[in-house]
Parts: C-alpha cells; structure tokens; sequence
C-alpha cells in the first residue's frame, strides 16, 4: 500500500455550514451582517453530519410584525445557511413551531 497526500493552494473548506438560520418571511428587526434579515433564530448544529438535529431556542425574541394577524394571509419560513444559500435537507422532515401574537 502506498501512502499518499494532496496539498492545496487554498484553504480547504470542510465544514461550509457555520450558522442555520430559521426564516421568517412576515417579521422585521432582525439583523444579520448588519444586513436586515427575516432570520428569527441562528444556530451552530451540535451533531455530526447524517445525525438528527433537535434544536430549541434557549430563550424566546419577540420580533414586531409589520402587519396585523387578521391581515396575515400567509407567511413562508425557511433554513438557510450564513451565507442565505437554502439548506437542501434531503427530504427531512422539519418541524418549526411559532407563537405570533398581537401586541
């Protein structure tokens, strides 16, 4: 057997995923990169790749909405990663549960 290596000219990228982020297309207020973004939790998985991710916020943000609730006539939520590239989770399935109220 013959032992070998490569050597790169940059620096390799392994892990690409540094933050999940959970998206809320109806909330205002939040920032990410001092960009304004619908992003109403960010996370680092604490898994392995291929592993289930169980993942709740250690404490709740209320974010103000810019519409009432009798106005809301749909809203959309999605994961991304830092970068706001969407996540291709392969089928999972994804719960997300969100408590909107009114003021």
């Amino acid at each position: 057997m013959t032992e070998s290596y490569q050597e790169s000219e940059g620096v390799v990228n392994i892990v690409s995923i540094n933050s999940i982020l959970v998206n809320v297309d109806i909330i205002t207020g939040s920032y990410v990169n001092e960009r304004m973004q619908p992003v109403i939790y960010s996370f680092f998985p604490k898994v392995s790749p291929g592993y289930k991710i169980v993942e709740k916020p250690p404490h709740l943000k209320n974010l103000p909405l810019p519409v009432t609730l009798d106005t809301i006539a749909n809203l959309r939520t999605y994961i991304t990663d830092q970068d706001g590239n969407l996540l291709n989770l392969r089928g999972e399935v994804v719960t997300i549960r969100l408590d909107i109220r009114e003021k």
